[in-house]
């Protein structure tokens, strides 16, 4: 244990057992306390559900069905989305991918915006799921979507489907959108342990965030992967464009705003 850890543990116990009840703190004091106290990855998946269970009691069955669709932009409503999506990203960590995707759905209802980002993790559950009509479905509805997750996500989806034609229009472009993912996906680059707090369109960082998404997905269908290698074979090596070549657009890691 870290003695940042040991020390925050100490404090907590000053914490008044009030701030557990509040509305906007008492959820995010609930993370808190699950990532302090949490050993094993199933007391974190238990205390974010006792946080995610907190944040609708405090809102209420009625304020939540009366400000879906425009959840996002009432602040209170933060907690409870921040925790909902922390529960449903350790669910899709573990596999747990239809636990993970009915949270990831239910987050799209309550803010269709999607200002948190999430629809990139739900494609990657929803093809690690082999649900294809969800992830088509998700690809036509963000179809503007000019990340690396969904252009890779859609040559996946292509492939499943029974559609080489689409999936090779599809792999045309996403080598556009991102060429640096398909060195990760075929093993020709080793994927970096940790995710960049910022990424560029196109950029190596971007097709970090892209492996996070989808490349579990891509992972359990070794005949995509080996595809996509015939692919390269047929096609003689591939030249990557240099960095500086590439449009740079600052991204968040994540869509949140």
């Amino acid at each position: 244990m870290t003695p940042w850890k040991r020390k925050a543990r100490r404090r907590r116990a000053s914490w008044p057992s009030a701030l557990c009840g509040s509305t906007r703190t008492g959820v995010d004091a609930l993370v808190v306390l699950t990532d302090l106290d949490a050993r094993t990855t199933r007391a974190m998946i238990a205390g974010l559900q006792q946080a995610v269970a907190a944040g609708e009691r405090s809102l209420g069955s009625k304020f939540i069905e009366e400000n879906r669709g425009h959840f996002w932009g009432l602040i209170e409503t933060r907690p409870y989305m921040r925790a909902m999506e922390q529960l449903a990203g350790q669910l899709f960590a573990e596999g747990l991918n239809l636990d993970a995707i009915h949270i990831y759905e239910r987050m799209l209802e309550l803010n269709p915006n999607d200002n948190q980002g999430i629809r990139d993790q739900l494609l990657g559950a929803y093809l690690c799921a082999d649900d294809l009509q969800g992830a088509g479905k998700l690809l036509k509805r963000f179809k503007g979507d000019a990340g690396a997750t969904f252009a890779w996500g859609s040559v996946l989806e292509r492939f499943l489907a029974g559609d080489p034609t689409g999936a090779d229009v599809a792999l045309k472009t996403s080598r556009q959108a991102n060429p640096f993912v398909e060195l990760y996906m075929t093993g020709r680059k080793p994927i970096p342990r940790e995710l960049p707090e910022m990424y560029s369109l196109g950029s190596e960082e971007e097709a970090t965030m892209c492996m996070d998404s989808v490349g579990r997905a891509w992972a359990l269908h070794k005949d995509a992967v080996f595809w996509l290698m015939d692919r390269q074979v047929a096609e003689g090596s591939r030249t990557i464009p240099r960095k500086a070549a590439l449009k740079k657009v600052p991204v968040k890691g994540k869509r949140v705003q």
